[in-house]
């Protein structure tokens, strides 16, 4: 009876399933239509945001208007109307009371079935600083967020009960802007920064202000002023500046944290040092300072023989100081007590132009520059020979003694057979006296007809300043004696003796002549 049963329901079962399955194939299948969707342009943004919306596969509801939702608030009222191939585009505004967070925006028929929806997201205020700290001064970036779309945002500084605006600008279409400024002046600690905008949204973030000081110069010299300056520090105080154990100088800190003080370098050794600034809470902060060698000279230009009257400080206490001019030693001198020495010395002979004196004690080396004048000496003017002169061979120049800062001044002769002196026939240099005669072996040949020497000469200094050419003289060498001068006298003897015979042959002849007529 069982058997009979199990072959009964295995029969039907098979039945059922040969006819479903013969339905299936005469039944035409149905077509299956997308799911209705939207897309946001932009999907994020704050109160003001302009919202484009288009939404796809919307056949099934052409023709229909349909209602668009943010949350459970209607943000297009009209509505909107499917058209032709199943799409639709619309824009809205985000509205003023929404709230930071995810936010849903559907869009529902009629009776109120949502058909599809999407998420907004609108940013919370916020505003994110570039660094959390910094010094007076040190640049900063701040990202703001949130902010009413299109409105200025304006950024603040509170250091007083008075805050400081510090730079505007306007906000995005998505309420965004970034900003750039640099910490104000304020107290160290602490600070807020807001932004704002004109609807009255605002967001804070802290900022923190560092001390800081600046030291100018930050090398000196012993007697030279010193300004510092410092920022960030406790406001309507005082601070106390303190070099090597000495208190130097005291300044009021202002209500924003600000102060400048000045000192001058006292007598101390040469070195580097960390300068002690003890504020009203008795915090110390400090700042490297170097105390320098110093040299002072009477006078950086000069002429070669010029006085040179040299002084420093901060030298090695009792320190044997040299004194060099260029590579050459000029003095040795003694530092004392407070490391401080003074010499003197004479420009030596050297060329126009700078020159490096240095003072070192072994431990210390400090320079300075001293210039040599560049002065030409005047030009001479010429005595002898004179225009067109005739002279001996072995002859005699002279010409003016030329006065010259830079003693002593030497000369240089030329002579030349032609005036364009292209090739002398005698170069004198370094004549020390404004005259020379020319030697037995320098002796000139005598000028031919129609034929001239020239000679001219100049002046150059110590400093190796070279003057002008003089103008140059024209002269002749007048031809050489034959005969030597023994020759010479006996001839001049005959000569004498023979007029004084002739003389007294005439005079006999005379007074012949007379004692005749007489008779």
């Amino acid at each position: 009876m069982m058997l009979k049963n199990f072959k009964a329901r295995a029969l039907i079962t098979s039945c059922a399933l040969l006819v479903t399955m013969v339905t299936a194939v005469i039944t035409p299948a149905r077509p299956v239509f997308a799911a209705p969707s939207i897309t946001l342009s932009p999907s994020s943004g704050v109160a003001g945001t302009t919202v484009n919306l288009s939404g796809a596969s919307f056949s099934s509801y052409t023709g229909d208007r349909l209602l668009v939702y943010l949350d459970e608030s209607i943000v297009v009222q009209t509505g909107v109307v499917v058209s032709e191939g199943s799409v639709f585009q619309t824009t809205f505004v985000i509205p003023d009371t929404v709230q930071p967070g995810s936010h849903t925006v559907s869009i529902r028929a009629r009776t109120g079935g949502v058909l599809a929806q999407s998420l907004f997201y609108v940013f919370p205020l916020q505003i994110v600083l570039s660094r959390w700290s910094g010094t007076v001064g040190s640049a900063v970036k701040a990202s703001c967020k949130g902010f009413r779309a299109g409105q200025v945002v304006t950024v603040q500084y509170f250091s007083t009960n008075k805050p400081d605006i510090i730079v505007s600008q306007r906000a995005s279409d998505i309420g965004e802007c970034t900003v750039q400024f640099n910490i104000p002046v304020g107290v160290m600690g602490i600070h807020a920064i807001q932004a704002t905008d004109e609807s009255g949204n605002y967001a804070k973030a802290e900022l923190e202000i560092i001390p800081n000081l600046s030291i100018s110069p930050p090398i000196a010299g012993i007697g030279d002023r010193v300004d510092i300056a410092g920022t960030g520090f406790t406001g309507n105080s005082e601070i106390d500046v303190t070099l090597h154990g000495n208190k130097v100088a005291y300044a009021p800190v202002s209500d924003r944290g600000s102060f400048g003080a000045t000192f001058y370098v006292p007598v101390m050794r040469a070195g580097t040092y960390s300068i002690a600034i003890q504020d009203a809470d008795q915090e110390i902060r400090w700042i490297d300072f170097t105390v320098d060698t110093k040299l002072s000279i009477n006078k950086s230009t000069g002429e070669v023989g010029f006085k040179v009257e040299i002084s420093g400080t901060g030298f090695e206490v009792g320190g044997a100081i040299t004194v060099d001019y260029d590579e050459a030693i000029m003095t040795l001198v003694t530092a004392d007590k407070n490391g401080s020495f003074s010499a003197v010395f004479d420009v030596p002979v050297s060329i126009a132009g700078g020159h490096i004196i240095t003072v070192s004690d072994g431990m210390n080396s400090k320079q300075v520059s001293f210039t040599v004048e560049s002065n030409a000496p005047a030009v001479p003017e010429t005595f002898v020979p004179k225009q067109n002169s005739l002279v001996g061979a072995q002859t005699f120049f002279d010409w003016e003694s030329v006065f010259d800062l830079s003693q002593p001044v030497v000369y240089t002769l030329q002579i030349s057979r032609t005036a364009d002196f292209q090739h002398p026939i005698l170069e004198k240099k370094e004549l020390e006296f404004s005259e020379y005669t020319l030697s037995k072996d320098e002796a000139l040949r005598p000028s031919r007809r129609s034929t001239n020497y020239y000679w001219r000469v100049k002046a150059i200094d110590s400093a190796s300043n070279q003057g002008a050419w003089s103008e140059s003289v024209a002269f002749k060498v007048e031809p050489s004696r034959t005969l030597p001068v023994w020759a010479e006298i006996t001839l001049v003897g005959i000569g004498v003796l023979m007029i004084i015979i002739l003389g007294s042959r005439i005079i006999k002849g005379v007074k012949t002549l007379k004692a005749e007529k007489d008779t």
